[in-house]
């Protein structure tokens, strides 16, 4: 080689040494049985579905596929052979390895370092047998029995939808698996509702607030919570609590500020009411195992995430009977979360005469109720004029 090649091609590794590296996926194995054929690697995109990469498998079936590494989120991608696919997810820079026959493809494949995608193969097959319990309950009620028909599809959904809920969804909300489920599909339509359906709504819910926490700057996550207060917006909000309440508390409060609550949290830590004097606090009534809570609790972290670092505080007393189902719904929630074992029979509830949950209100930095809202549009107004005094 000239010296002035040599230069050149020094020139070259030197610049390439200092370029950035970006972090990588990689994910290779084999795909048996479709010699000839070429293997799709798809990016499974908010609004779309991009092909990013093939390979054309010869004899022995292998492939591999290498792509940047998502930042800030897990993201999903496929497998594609003809019409068949392999849905996985992406945490992070990691080897994944799925093996395949091009036979059984949807249902028979094996995958090897990424837990995610393990979770959605579980989902996979779940919806594979959805599917194949549907087509029988159409081919046994065709023709005349459409009403029957109509009600055995029903209530399909229905244990098809808990069973999501339950076993991927509300176990580990800020999931990849959990996000997959929430955008399944049959014939076209999605399985969840959320814009129709209190119960979708609050599954979307619990997942945005999850992974709001998990994933605060990603697109997914976005896109998500906007869905998330779309159906907010388009399901039934919970009646408000009377005026007289605000009233009747008033009177109970005496010179030396608030009837004290004092309440474990999760951990067992005792969390006391007056010990948050000198922020604006809400105070907050609520029960977790209901239809509105993912979806309020959803519009209180968007108040919290803007007013925390000037001094607002939320405290959050759950009356749930069920305190498992609180323990584990509140684990990620970022404000003072509380638990009263005694349910709606507390004392606490009668000394503040409440008679209806969700039940807010406002307490300045000196410790003094100065509203009851009747609507949480106006909590963020009141707020912010709290917070400037």
């Amino acid at each position: 080689m000239k010296r002035s090649n040599l230069l050149i091609a020094a020139v070259a590794l030197t610049i390439a040494a200092c370029q950035p590296q970006v972090d990588r996926f990689a994910v290779s194995g084999t795909v048996t049985g479709a010699q000839g054929q070429t293997l799709y690697l798809d990016h499974m995109g908010i609004d779309a579905v991009v092909p990013v990469d093939s390979a054309k498998l010869g004899e022995d079936g292998k492939y591999s596929f290498s792509q940047p590494a998502p930042e800030g989120c897990f993201d999903i991608y496929r497998l594609r052979l003809g019409s068949k696919v392999i849905n996985f997810a992406v945490d992070s820079v990691q080897d994944i390895e799925i093996n395949a026959s091009q036979a059984d493809m949807q249902t028979a494949y094996s995958v090897s370092g990424s837990e995610s995608s393990n979770k959605i193969k579980e989902v996979v097959g779940r919806h594979m047998q959805f599917l194949k319990d549907l087509q029988d309950v159409q081919n046994r009620y065709a023709g005349p029995q459409v009403g029957i028909l109509s009600q055995h599809v029903g209530e399909l959904l229905d244990v098809f939808k808990s069973d999501l809920r339950n076993g991927f969804i509300f176990s580990d909300p800020g999931s990849a698996a959990a996000y997959y489920c929430l955008f399944l599909s049959v014939n076209g339509q999605t399985v969840f509702s959320p814009q129709q359906d209190r119960q979708d709504a609050k599954t979307f819910a619990a997942v945005a607030t999850s992974m709001d926490i998990k994933y605060p700057d990603a697109q997914r996550t976005a896109h998500l919570h906007n869905l998330a207060l779309k159906s907010m917006a388009a399901t039934k909000a919970p009646t408000p609590v009377s005026q007289e309440t605000i009233d009747k508390l008033n009177s109970l409060i005496v010179e030396s500020g608030l009837i004290e609550i004092e309440l474990p949290d999760r951990t067992g830590v005792m969390h006391k009411l007056s010990d948050t004097k000198g922020q604006v606090v809400l105070l907050d009534f609520t029960a977790y195992k209901t239809n509105y809570s993912a979806n309020y609790n959803l519009a209180l972290r968007d108040l919290y995430d803007k007013f925390a670092d000037r001094g607002f505080q939320i405290f959050q007393v759950s009356f749930d009977a069920d305190e498992s189902f609180w323990m584990n719904s509140s684990a990620q929630i970022p404000w003072i979360s509380v638990h009263d074992e005694n349910s709606l029979a507390s004392t606490i509830l009668n000394s503040y005469n409440v008679s209806q949950l969700p039940c807010a209100f406002i307490i300045d930095r000196e410790g003094v109720i100065v509203q009851r809202p009747d609507e949480l549009a106006e909590l963020e107004a009141s707020i912010e004029k709290l917070l400037d005094n």
